[in-house]
C-alpha cells in the first residue's frame, strides 16, 4: 500500500500521476473530497468495481456515485442536463452535493445505475459529484474517465474522519492513500435527485435544507420522507377530528399501507388541549377503536408543513387553513367534498358538542362513510408518495 501526503487544492503532479497509474491498473485509491474521503476506482474497469464492492461489503444493487471534473464534462458526456437544470446547478457550485441525473451511458451499469434488472421500467439514473478540489479534477482528467466517489468506510460503519480510521477498517487491502488530514465534514454530501418533479432531497448532508433554500429561492424541491402524513382538522380536536383519526387508523391497520401512512389530528382553536370528549371515546370504544391516549392540540405551521394531506371536517376549518397557510392550499381538502362529483348543500360534518350519545354515533357513522368513500383517492395519493420517494412496502394486497 502506497501512502502520500497531499494538498488537495494544489497537489503535487508526480503524486497525481502515480495515483492515475494505480487507477488505470485497476487499483483502489483513497482521496480527499470537500466532505468525506472517497474510495476511487476507474468506473469503466469492471474488475476494479468488483473489488470495490467486496471491499465496501456493499451489494451491486446499491450504486455508488461518480466524480467528474466539471459541470460541462458531466453535461456533455455522462448525464442528461437540461438548459434550465444547468443554470440551477451553476448557482450551487462549487458545493458539497451529489446530483442524481438520467444517465447517458449506453448500457445499464449495475454498480452505478439505479435500474438494476431488465424488468425495471425506471429510467437509469446515476449519482454524480463535481470535483471542487484540483486533486479530484486532475485525477479524472488524467484517467480520462470518472472515478467512483463512495465514502471510504465499510457500508453501515461510521464515516471515517482520518486516513488512520480508514486503514483501521480496510487494512492493507487499499492500493494507494492520498492523505490531506482530517476530513472537513463528516456529514457527507447533500444528495438531490434531479429526475424528480419537484426535485427530491434524498439526503440532507453538509448543505442543510435551509441553506439550499437560500440558493434555490425559486426552485421547488422536497425532502425525502418515509411516512405519508394525514392530519384531520376540526375546531377543538376533541370530537370530529379525533374520531376521524381513530377510524382511519383502524382501516389502515388492515392494509399494506399500515406502516407507510401516519394519521394525526389537530384543531383550529388556539390553545386546544386535553383528552378527547368522553362521548367521543365511548363511541369509538363501542366500535373497537381505542383513542384514550389522545391529547388535543392546535394546528400550527409545523403541522401543516409536515402533513401531506390535511382533511377538514367543516367548511370553516377548510377556509381557515387556506387563509392561514396559502402556500399549502393544494393539500388542504374538505372531507365531504374531496373527489365528490356533485355539490352538497351542507358539506360540513356537524359538531356533536352539546349533543347526546346518539348524535355522537351519527357523527361517527357519517365520518366513517366519508372516509370509506375517499379511500381509493387516498390510496392513490399514497401510491404516488411511495413512487416519488422510492419506498419499498410489503407486497400483500390491499384488503
Amino acid at each position: 500500500m502506497e501512502y502520500y501526503k497531499v494538498d488537495p487544492r494544489n497537489p503535487d503532479r508526480k503524486i497525481v500521476k502515480r495515483a492515475v497509474k494505480v487507477l488505470r491498473e485497476g487499483g483502489i485509491i483513497v482521496y480527499p473530497t470537500n466532505t468525506l474521503y472517497g474510495l476511487g476506482v476507474d468506473v469503466f474497469n469492471q474488475k476494479a468495481l468488483d473489488r470495490l464492492f467486496v471491499l465496501k461489503q456493499r451489494g451491486p444493487r446499491q450504486p455508488v456515485s461518480l466524480l467528474v471534473a466539471s459541470l460541462e464534462q458531466l453535461r456533455s458526456l455522462y448525464a442528461h442536463v437540461s438548459a434550465e437544470q444547468y443554470q440551477q446547478l451553476l448557482r450551487l457550485l462549487p458545493g458539497k452535493y451529489t446530483f442524481l441525473l438520467k444517465s447517458r451511458f449506453k448500457e445499464n451499469m449495475p454498480y452505478l445505475s439505479s435500474a438494476q434488472t431488465e424488468d425495471d421500467d425506471r429510467k437509469p439514473k446515476v449519482g454524480f459529484r463535481i470535483a471542487e478540489y484540483d486533486l479530484g479534477r486532475q485525477l479524472v482528467i488524467g484517467l480520462g474517465n470518472p472515478v467512483t466517489s463512495t465514502s471510504a468506510n465499510i457500508s453501515g460503519k461510521p464515516n471515517a474522519k482520518t486516513v488512520q480510521d480508514i486503514v483501521a477498517q480496510f487494512g492493507d487491502r487499499l492500493d494507494l492513500i492520498l492523505d490531506a488530514g482530517p476530513t472537513p465534514d463528516l456529514r457527507g454530501s447533500t444528495i438531490i435527485d434531479l429526475t424528480k418533479n419537484p426535485y427530491l432531497v434524498v439526503r440532507e448532508g453538509a448543505v442543510t435544507l435551509a441553506e439550499l433554500r437560500q440558493k434555490w429561492t425559486d426552485v421547488p424541491f422536497r425532502k425525502r420522507k418515509e411516512k405519508f402524513r394525514v392530519t384531520f382538522v376540526c375546531s377543538g380536536n376533541i370530537c370530529r377530528s379525533a374520531m376521524a383519526e381513530g377510524i382511519l387508523r383502524e382501516i389502515l391497520s388492515k392494509t399494506r399501507f399500515k406502516n407507510v401512512v401516519e394519521v394525526e389530528s389537530a384543531g383550529t382553536i388556539p390553545g386546544a388541549s386535553g383528552p378527547a370528549h368522553p362521548l367521543t371515546l365511548k363511541t369509538l370504544n363501542t366500535h373497537g377503536i381505542d383513542m384514550y391516549h389522545h391529547q388535543a392540540r392546535a394546528i400550527n405551521a409545523q403541522i401543516v408543513e409536515e402533513s401531506d394531506l390535511l382533511i377538514c371536517m367543516a367548511v370553516n376549518h377548510y377556509e381557515y387553513l387556506r387563509a392561514q397557510f396559502p402556500r399549502h392550499k393544494e393539500k388542504i381538502v374538505l372531507l365531504k367534498e374531496w373527489h365528490r362529483r356533485s355539490k352538497l348543500s351542507n358539506p360540513s360534518i356537524a359538531d356533536p358538542i352539546g349533543h347526546d350519545e346518539a348524535f355522537y354515533e351519527q357523527t361517527f357513522v357519517e365520518i366513517q362513510n366519508e372516509i370509506k368513500r375517499i379511500l381509493p383517492y387516498l390510496f392513490s395519493e399514497v401510491k404516488k408518495f411511495i413512487r416519488y420517494n422510492e419506498l419499498k412496502i410489503e407486497d400483500s394486497p390491499i384488503k
